[in-house]
């Protein structure tokens, strides 16, 4: 069966968030849905199949063996014993379906996401909804709840009908997800979740692809990681690879003080501060990041929140500082430009030029106005300014961003992961002999994953 472009799917699930979207005709397009990968589990006791039914099932036991016993006085010893045979069958099929109450009986787990969650978390005291992210630093923790995330994200988010799938997936995952991981989700996919096809891909090459560059150092500042990955030529450089345990939340941690230290703000907003005002608050654009020679503007800058208007002081250029200072949230950890030195450094003298020349920062903290310019700035420092360049001498720091041609996202570089794995599912999914299909996985298993995908 031929699969049509319009039923193509791209699925990332991050820490943060999950991005989803069907219909690769047309890429321009930001991703249809994007919630939080978060899962709300609620633990109930299942109803038995027929209280009715189990409630008269003793009487009609008792009846019937009173009326065989008066039956047996007149009987031979052969009716005795065929008697006690039934009766033997009948206490066998009782106890099977008493078995089989009992399993029913077991309590079952109920998950929650999206606008899903939301109404459960209003409906449900948190006793009894436990909400938590599927997710934690970039692995999985709870297989149960990731699957119940993509479920609601297929079958509820998207439309999908399980019994009549048609719609392969292009699944986007991190480089440090390991094999069992990679056949876990191929199992998933088409066991429970009935997909005619699948192909798995690395999250920075499809940032790579989205940019239309196939050599470059992406700077994927998520959510509880900084990771920096080195691509030459379509081939990720593995040996490379830096990951730094400082990230978003570490800005909105930081920002959070120092909001609470804005005397006036406290005044004017006049209500408890938490991480969510001060995420809100970094992704609304009053944050900037200065290089060393900007001066901060004294003038104070409008911002509002539930509805709430306020004014935010110069704090508000200090938010981004943890990542070129991790000691402001208490990490000894590299900083931004000493992780992007040492992935630069362990590969080849002769590649670096190129990698300098294509460098992309992605990630929700990425859209802190003068955060690019701040780590150009940072980098160019180390730089020769000799005029006699050597061979392998960088000349210049550059940045990619999405073509102008997809008008639509060529300014949301946070999208641009998405787009690559578009144009990748559009060249994939036409020919099965590039993805995993149902042939594949019916002959091989889950292990096919490793010979038919990347």
């Amino acid at each position: 069966m031929a699969l049509r472009e319009e039923n193509f799917v791209v699925l990332h699930s991050g820490s943060w968030n999950t991005k989803a979207g069907i219909n690769v005709v047309d890429t321009n397009k930001p991703p249809h849905v994007t919630i939080r990968s978060l899962v709300g589990s609620r633990t109930v006791a299942s109803e038995l199949t027929d209280i009715a039914e189990t409630e008269t099932a003793p009487a009609t036991t008792t009846a019937e063996t009173t009326s065989e016993a008066s039956a047996s006085e007149a009987a031979n010893g052969a009716d005795i014993k065929v008697e006690k045979n039934e009766q033997a069958a009948e206490g066998t099929a009782e106890a099977k379906d008493q078995a089989k109450e009992n399993e029913n009986s077991k309590p079952q787990t109920i998950y929650y996401s999206g606008s899903a969650l939301t109404e459960a978390m209003q409906q449900y005291p948190e006793s009894e909804l436990t909400v938590s992210t599927p997710i934690q630093d970039g692995i999985v923790k709870d297989w149960a709840a990731m699957e119940a995330l993509w479920r609601h994200v297929l079958f509820r988010e998207l439309g999908i009908k399980r019994s009549r799938n048609a719609s392969p997936v292009l699944m986007v995952v991190p480089t440090d997800w390991t094999k069992e991981e990679h056949e876990r989700i191929t199992q998933i996919f088409f066991e429970n979740f009935n997909v005619p096809g699948l192909y798995l891909a690395e999250e920075p090459l499809m940032t790579l692809y989205g940019c239309a560059a196939v050599t470059g150092l992406v700077i994927d500042i998520g959510h509880n990681s900084t990771e920096i990955t080195p691509i030459l030529d379509t081939q990720i450089q593995r040996n490379a690879i830096q990951s730094i345990p400082l990230a978003g939340s570490d800005v909105d941690k930081h920002f959070l003080e120092l909001l609470k230290g804005d005397a006036q703000l406290v005044r004017e907003y006049g209500e408890p501060m938490d991480l969510e005002f001060a995420r809100h608050l970094k992704e609304s654009g009053v944050c900037q990041v200065l290089n060393k020679d900007e001066k901060e503007n004294k003038t104070r800058a409008q911002a509002e929140y539930n509805g709430k208007k306020f004014t935010v002081g110069s704090v508000r250029y200090k938010a981004a500082e943890v990542l070129f200072n991790p000691d402001l949230v208490g990490k000894r950890v590299q900083t931004l430009i000493e992780a992007i030195h040492a992935a630069q450094y362990a590969c080849k003298a002769e590649k670096r030029q190129s990698l300098w020349e294509s460098i992309i920062v992605t990630g929700g903290t990425c859209q802190i106005k003068g955060l690019q310019s701040r780590i150009e700035s940072e980098l160019s420092e180390s730089l020769a300014v000799s005029e006699n360049f050597g061979e392998f001498q960088v000349r210049d720091v550059k940045f990619l961003k999405v073509p102008d041609y997809f008008p639509a996202l060529k300014d949301s570089i946070v999208h641009a992961g998405f787009l690559g794995s578009e144009i990748v599912a559009k060249l994939i999914f036409p020919d099965p002999r590039n993805y995993i299909n149902k042939v594949d996985y019916n002959e091989s298993g889950p292990s096919v994953v490793h010979t038919k995908t990347f």
